[in-house]
C-alpha cells in the first residue's frame, strides 16, 4: 500500500507456517525474502517498524443486531486483506446505519427498535457476504498452484484486462458502487 516520501506498507499473505517462518527471520534475512519476492521492483528496502503476524480468517456475525445494539465493520465481519475491502465495509456500514437511523428519528420511529435495525442489517449482511465471499476466492485462486485453478486464474485476470464489462462490474465491485449504496456515500 502506497505511502507518502518513497514509502509503502506490505501486507504479505501466507500460509500459517510460513508466516510464523518469516516472522522468525532477523531484518536482513526478512528484507532479503521481501525484496526477492517483490523482483526487486521497489529496489532496496528498509523496515520502519516491527513485524506482525495476525492470522486471517473469513467471519461474518450470524446477527448484526438485537435491540439497541448494531454490529459495523470488524465487529460483523472480517475478510482476508487480498482485496483490501476490511475499511470500506466498515465505512458502508456506518454510512448504511446512519442512513437507516436518520430515516427512522425523520419518520418519528424508536431508532433503537429491532424493526428499524433490522433494515441496517438486511441491507448489509447480504452485500458484505458478496465481497467477503469474493474476497476469500480471490485468496484461494491466488494461493493455489493446481493446474486447472492456474488456467482459471490466468483466465480471470485476461477478462480483467480485455473484457471491459468484467473490468467494470469488478471495479463497482471492489469500489463499493455496486449495489445499495449509501446516500452518504454518493457524495
Amino acid at each position: 500500500l502506497p505511502l507518502s516520501e518513497n514509502r509503502c506498507q506490505v501486507v504479505w499473505t501466507a500460509p500459517h507456517a510460513e508466516a510464523k517462518a518469516l516472522q522468525e527471520l532477523d531484518e536482513d534475512q526478512f528484507l532479503a525474502k521481501l525484496e526477492y519476492y517483490t523482483g526487486g521492483l521497489l529496489g532496496r528496502l528498509e523496515l520502519e517498524c516491527d513485524r506482525y503476524l495476525f492470522p486471517v480468517q473469513l467471519m461474518q456475525s450470524d446477527r448484526y443486531i438485537q435491540s439497541r445494539l448494531a454490529l459495523i465493520g470488524d465487529a460483523a465481519h472480517c475478510c482476508h486483506p487480498v482485496g483490501g475491502q476490511g475499511l470500506n465495509l466498515g465505512i458502508r456500514d456506518a454510512a448504511a446505519l446512519a442512513q437507516v437511523l436518520t430515516e427512522a428519528h425523520q419518520a418519528g420511529e424508536d431508532i433503537g427498535a429491532i424493526e428499524v435495525l433490522k433494515r441496517y442489517e438486511n441491507w448489509r449482511k447480504q452485500e458484505n457476504l458478496v465481497i467477503l465471499g469474493f474476497t476469500d476466492t480471490l485468496d484461494r485462486m491466488f494461493s493455489n498452484n493446481w493446474l486447472p485453478i492456474v488456467g482459471i486464474r490466468r483466465l480471470g485476470l485476461w477478462m480483467l484486462r480485455r473484457i471491459r464489462p468484467v473490468k467494470i462490474y469488478a471495479l463497482k465491485l471492489m469500489t463499493g458502487l455496486r449495489g445499495n449504496i449509501p446516500e452518504v456515500a454518493q457524495h
